[in-house]
């Protein structure tokens, strides 16, 4: 069952904001199974995949557009509440082992710099779709669900998608939480989307990948789901209210709305990060915060989500936060874990994740490269106990709503 339906209410998977995280001691140089989960996350099968549904996707659009579970938890890390311009090369994937019916444009990469992006929308999303991207998709997907002590939602839909609901993943990136939970709930229908044609070939029956922009208006039916989740993509959307009134559209009378993000600030609940510690972490954000804005959208987004669920109409705005360390530093073991598999993620990414961002605010490659040399130190600097906040924002619809 999901956290919510296994505690009956919010307060069950929430404590006091004053809780902090232990502290290891020391750092263990031979903990196998910390680096063993890191490996497990990033050696996913990948391939250039059409979506799972090819007859259904011939077009390259979502249908219809225009284009949980918790186990025993502690609580303690809980609480409520280069300017020059580079040669682009589209890659066309191999039409023979897929369906010759999927749109070239919709199938194609571009290259840049070294690294790919998606084709379909160029630059609507501004990081890498590559393999090192994936990995760390699926490295963040381990985190999240560890921090979450188990769980894939809290929104408590656990009845309804046992008895064979209709789920949205937006944003699905590689496809992985939809496919676990296709595997848990095989009576329910999950639809993912997203901008990359990045997912598995197989993947169980009852999932279904299409390449769309969910920014562009839904012209399926109303009401049609149960459950609308979004992880790790709230910061890259460029029209959020407009996002919420599709969502309110199409999702089923008392249907849930989940939102799973990290709050891209660092916080400390002893003395080694100050405000005046110097972090280069810090400096890092405010400059992607700077150049995300560039691109039309909001890092620090998720601040203001439940507030704008609340304006959107949506009722039973729940929000939990979690505390998602960097590095190895706390004395639990899963938070070690999920703290191992959050450093991994950024260190790995750092390149990719700064490209365009920083490349937007005028920053030639080789400032960027050498600003990152400070970063991956502070990143890797495990006598400053940081971690990041994971909020878990849910809210329904009501029974009756005027904008149907």
């Amino acid at each position: 069952m999901s956290a919510m339906a296994a505690g009956g209410n919010h307060a069950s998977v929430a404590s006091s904001a004053s809780t902090v995280i232990a502290v290891a001691p020391q750092i263990p140089s031979d903990d196998e199974e910390l680096y063993a989960a890191i490996g497990t996350a990033g050696r996913r099968p990948r391939t250039s995949a059409a979506p799972a549904d090819s007859a259904s996707a011939s077009s390259g659009s979502m249908p219809g557009s225009t284009s949980g579970r918790s186990t025993g938890q502690n609580d303690s890390d809980v609480s409520d509440s280069s300017n020059g311009a580079s040669t682009q090369i589209l890659f066309q994937a191999d039409i023979v082992k897929h369906s010759a019916s999927m749109s070239s444009s919709v199938r194609a990469h571009v290259y840049e710099g070294g690294l790919r992006y998606h084709a379909f929308r160029d630059g609507k999303y501004p990081f890498p779709n590559d393999e090192i991207e994936q990995n760390r998709d699926d490295m963040k997907h381990s985190m999240s669900i560890m921090v979450c002590h188990g769980a894939y939602f809290l929104a408590p839909v656990e009845d309804r998608l046992r008895a064979g609901g209709e789920v949205l993943d937006l944003g699905t990136g590689t496809g992985i939480w939809a496919i676990e939970l296709g595997d848990k709930y095989p009576d329910t229908k999950i639809i993912g989307i997203d901008l990359s044609p990045i997912q598995p070939d197989f993947v169980p029956e009852n999932v279904h990948f299409f390449v769309d922009d969910f920014e562009e208006d839904w012209v399926e039916p109303q009401h049609k789901y149960d459950y609308i989740h979004v992880r790790h993509t709230l910061h890259c959307i460029r029209d959020r209210k407009a996002l919420y009134r599709r969502a309110m559209r199409h999702l089923k009378p008392g249907g849930y709305l989940e939102f799973q993000e990290l709050e891209y600030w660092p916080r400390c609940d002893d003395d080694t990060l100050t405000p005046e510690t110097p972090y280069a972490v810090r400096d890092y954000i405010k400059y992607m915060e700077a150049g995300m804005r560039a691109y039309g959208a909001e890092l620090h987004a998720v601040r203001s989500l439940a507030a704008e669920l609340r304006e959107a109409g949506f009722e039973d705005v729940r929000s939990t936060t979690h505390k998602a360390p960097i590095g190895l530093w706390p004395l639990d073991r899963r938070l070690r874990i999920c703290g191992a598999l959050l450093q991994t993620a950024f260190l790995d990414g750092l390149r990719g994740l700064s490209r365009r961002p920083l490349t937007a605010l005028g920053w030639t490659q080789l400032q960027i490269e050498m600003f990152l040399v400070d970063v991956r130190k502070a990143l890797s600097n495990q006598t400053i106990h940081a971690y990041l906040p994971f909020h878990d924002v849910y809210a329904r619809k009501p029974m009756s709503c005027p904008s149907d």
